[in-house]
This record gives structure tokens, sequence and C-alpha cells, in this order.
């Protein structure tokens, strides 16, 4: 599959970075020389120095001849503009990354119209992880599935913890079923079966009904208060998405912004919304803003050491969830030593997001990626299934099947039913499937059979 990037910023990179290695042919248009030869030197990839807005360099590229045509520059009119020609050009399928709430509001037309195949928002996607995290205030991260049907929460296992040095098999539940799913220890991943012991400091990857979900937090001392209040420090397009949508699910949102020009926009634009003028990261203002007592606390100012700096302080002195957004991934580890765990990175959101539909895209002939998230530092890889007519498990019981090890079923969508599975299931035409997995770069569910 020939795939062709306009933009070597932080996303452009992630994307050269993970399609290349997964084996497709991928070509980069940027206009720094230098920063393409960075990325050259960082991936297995063919470099255009030029505007991804320009028909010769586009030509030049092979655009004529791409299946997969993506647009990830730092300004929204040029993804755009470049998309419409590459689709003009012949490749099959456009993508084009925009920010603007402007633009992001006529998806329909740009589809229609335009010809562009997929319009992604990171700023929306990043928004939209984080409300999803609201929801289940004691987990570390949240990634759904099926519409939403189904969710993937992280916890820490901490010292005293019910669960500290108990197998997963004698780990019990009065209320549907519960599957840990997958484990961190120490950086290094594990699918676990049923005799693996759990210890204090592993992250821990659970998925189950949720009702089961609800009981497990409760079970295990987790945080399970209802979230009702948000203070989101930094008012640029993620804390705007955040808010509006926080607002129509009737939280009270508050949000701090040092830019007046900025503060005055979103008053007006989010009318259900306390918006104050400010420095979200003095203390003076954070205590007169009572920061203490609201439920969660999101972190989002465009500068990664003040979101660390704040998410700390916020930490030592409320009580509520706290959420931070770092950019760099250099920060990250040094932000998880810190006690910061909800760490929300755009970059990685967005990257993941467009290379589930690069695999969606993959010629396949009994299956197809409908979702994709990557967990645990990336070394875990959650991907959802269709299972087509001519899918070559179908109909064989599970406990017969043979599967590549470092494989696990999850659950299964059967009409409107999820379906946590044994041994003696088995596919059937038009499932979806969960698999957790250790094997990389997936496109086909065949893939992962014993052939």
């Amino acid at each position: 599959m020939r795939i062709v990037i306009v933009g070597a910023g932080k996303v452009g990179e992630v994307l050269c970075k993970d399609l290349s290695l997964e084996g497709y042919d991928v070509f980069l248009i940027e206009q720094n020389k230098e920063r393409l030869e960075e990325i050259i030197d960082m991936a297995d990839l063919t470099g255009f120095v030029g505007s991804g807005t320009s028909v010769e360099v586009q030509l030049e590229a092979g655009v004529d001849n791409a299946d997969i045509f993506i647009a990830v520059s730092e300004k929204d009119e040029i993804n755009i503009i470049a998309s419409i020609i590459a689709k003009k050009l012949g490749a099959k399928h456009t993508v084009a990354r925009v920010r603007s709430p402007e633009f992001s509001q006529n998806v329909e037309f740009a589809q229609n119209e335009l010809g562009i195949s997929f319009m992604i928002n990171p700023e929306r996607e990043s928004a939209r992880t984080i409300m999803d995290t609201i929801k289940f205030p004691g987990a570390i991260s949240v990634d759904s599935f099926m519409k939403g049907k189904v969710n993937i929460l992280e916890f820490s296992v901490k010292e005293g913890s019910p669960l500290e040095n108990q197998a997963l098999k004698d780990i019990s539940y009065s209320k549907g079923h519960i599957l840990i799913c997958a484990v961190d220890r120490a950086g290094q991943a594990f699918i676990p079966d049923g005799n693996f012991v759990l210890e204090k400091n592993d992250r821990i990857q659970v998925t189950g009904e949720i009702s089961s979900l609800k009981e497990f937090i409760i079970k295990f001392d987790y945080p399970d208060t209802l979230i009702k209040s948000v203070l989101i420090v930094g008012g640029g397009e993620m804390g705007y998405y955040l808010a509006e949508g926080l607002a129509k699910r009737k939280l009270k949102v508050k949000i701090i912004e040092i830019d007046e020009k900025r503060a005055d926009y979103l008053a007006e634009a989010l009318p259900n919304v306390l918006v104050v003028h400010g420095d979200g990261t003095d203390h003076d203002t954070l205590f007169e803003q009572r920061f203490q007592n609201y439920d969660a606390i999101v972190s989002c100012t465009p500068i990664d050491e003040e979101n660390i700096m704040l998410a700390m302080f916020a930490e030592s002195m409320a009580d509520g969830k706290n959420i931070v957004k770092i950019s760099r991934d250099r920060l990250t580890p040094l932000a998880k030593k810190l006690g910061l765990h909800t760490i929300i990175t755009p970059k990685s959101i967005i990257a993941d997001t467009i290379t589930r539909y690069v695999r969606s895209k993959t010629k396949i002939s009994g299956s197809k990626v409908e979702n994709l998230h990557r967990l645990l530092n990336r070394e875990i890889e959650a991907i959802q299934f269709s299972i087509g007519e001519k899918n070559q498990a179908l109909g064989i019981p599970f406990k017969d099947l043979k599967v590549k090890p470092g494989v696990l079923f999850a659950c299964i969508q059967r009409d409107n039913k999820i379906i946590f599975p044994t041994g003696n299931d088995y596919f059937e035409a038009g499932d979806n499937v969960v698999v957790i997995s250790k094997l990389k770069f997936l496109n086909e569910f065949e893939d992962l059979l014993v052939k």
C-alpha cells in the first residue's frame, strides 16, 4: 500500500515511524529540508522537499497512484487544499487533520463535496478521550469500543490493595463478568492467564459489563464518586471542545484562560461555561477560583512544563481527578515518576486514529479493522475486528482454534449483545471481536491464526 504524508510535525513523525514499521510504502512531503532529513533518519521512507499544495510536488511523490493521502501539516487550510488536490490527482482515500471548530463542523460537506474521505481533529479527539475517562473517576485511562458498549479501563495496583498478591483465577465477582486482559509490570507487558499473580504497582487493563466494572471499582477501593464539576486550565482548542462536551452533559465547568481576547471569545461561544480571565498556573488565582473544590482538574495549557507543575500542585492540594496534557513523549516518563497517571497525548491519539483508518482500508478477505487502541506504553494493541463471511475461524470452538501466543479474545458483539467468550464459544459472520494482542501491526484477523 502506497501512503503519502504531508507534514513532518509531531503527528507526521509518529505516523511516518508507525506506518513504515508496519511495512507500508511511505512517502513524505515537507517544506523544511532539515526536518525532512531528520525524519528520513528515523524511518524507512522516501522524502520530497516542497509544499503539500503543489501539484508538481504531489505528482513527484506519486500521489496519483497513492492508496491513502494524509495531510497533517500545522495549518488546516493547507491540509484541506492538499487533500482536495490529491483526490483530484487520483488518490483513493484522503485524510486531513483540522483543528478549527469552523472546519470541524463541516465534515459532511468536506466528504460529499470536496472528496475528503476522513477529517480528524486532534483536540476534539483528545477531548473525547478525557470525557471517556471522566466517566470512570478511579481509572487512569479509558478506551472505548463498539460505540461505547465496551470499555477497557486502566488501574494501578496500590500497596495494600485487595488485588495485591492475588492470582487472577482467585478473584471473584458477584455480577456479570470481569476480565483483566493485560498487565504492565515495570515496563514489561503481559497477556495474563488465570495463574498470573498481581503485584503492587502493576498497571492492569480491565474490561467487562458496566455493572461489573462498577462492582470492581468499589470492591477494590478505587474512587467511584461521580464527577459533577470540572476545572479546565487552558482555553485552547482542546479546552474549548472539552468544555463544550462536558456542558452538554450538564456538568459544572469552569475555564481559566490567560489571554483576554481568547477568554472573551470562549465566554461568548460557551454560554453554559464559566470563563475566567487569569493565569491558571498562579497559586493565588487557583485558590481564588477554589480549585480544590472541583471533582476533576484538567491541565491543558500549550506548555507541557506548566501542565506538569500545575498537575503536581493539584495532586498535592486537591482530592479530585487529575488529568494532564503532555505533547512531548520524553516528558511522559518524568510525569509518571512524579505521580501523574492520567496523561493525554494528542499526537498519539491522532496517530492511532489515523493508523486504524489505514488498516481498515487494507485489502482483506475475511475481516476488517474497526477500531484500534494501543495500551501500556503502546506495547499492547486492542483491536476491534469485524468477522466476515469468508473468515477462516467461523464455527470453530475457541478451545480448538489455533491462535498465536500473546493473543486474547476479550469480548464479542453479536447483534446488540456483548459476549465474554468461553472455550465453547465460536465466531459467526457479522460478529465484532475485541482482540488483545502483543503482536504488532495487525490489519487482518487471520494474522492471529496459526496456519
